[in-house]
């Protein structure tokens, strides 16, 4: 497999130089992911601690009272960019509740591997869905022992963008269960137009 992981990103690989064929075979062997779920696993780690250790230093250097007004801030215009990328990339993007799912699922596709989703209920009116797994945000602001300065979950900003974004009307209803001394959550989101 990871031969076909590097044939893959080839593209965008091709001018990389390392001095010697020993030494890109040796880091290739060590370093490359050897499948697409570690590549995946691999960057949604990165870029939850990038998160976190921004809020972190953020928290050190101005006050952590400060770094929840800057999580929520952060995603909100995550959930603005995701939707406008969205838009780009879908032939007709609806303007009603389902589009709340559609973006948060393409985040979820190049972002949030460990989390599953579950449709319960997908119509114009009305959109419900479950999202299960290990929130990786919630992971690195425990690590870090900062969670207690966060609200959570994180995701309600990021909702609040797509809105936004697209003028949607709507109300949002949500139940956050998270497993005792773990990072694993259950988040069911109701999205119903007001």
């Amino acid at each position: 497999m990871k031969t076909t992981l590097l044939a893959g990103l080839e593209p965008i690989r091709k001018n990389d130089y390392y001095g010697s064929p020993e030494l890109k075979q040796e880091l290739h062997k060590a370093l490359f992911p050897s499948s697409m779920e570690e590549l995946t696993l691999d960057l949604s780690s990165v870029t939850g601690a990038f998160y976190g250790l921004m809020l972190k230093n953020i928290g050190n250097k101005i006050g952590f009272d400060k770094i929840d007004e800057i999580s929520k801030s952060v995603f909100y215009d995550l959930g603005k960019t995701k939707t406008k990328q969205c838009s780009e990339k879908m032939e007709i993007l609806p303007i009603d509740t389902r589009a709340f799912f559609i973006v948060l699922t393409s985040a979820i596709f190049n972002a949030s591997p460990e989390y599953s989703i579950k449709v319960i209920n997908y119509t114009p009116e009305k959109t419900i869905f479950e999202l299960n797994g290990v929130d990786r945000y919630l992971r690195i602001l425990n690590q870090l022992e900062i969670s207690e300065h966060i609200t959570f979950p994180t995701l309600i900003p990021f909702m609040n963008g797509i809105k936004d974004e697209l003028n949607i009307s709507s109300e949002l209803v949500y139940k956050c269960e998270i497993k005792e001394g773990t990072n694993e959550v259950k988040c069911t989101y109701e999205f119903t137009l007001i």
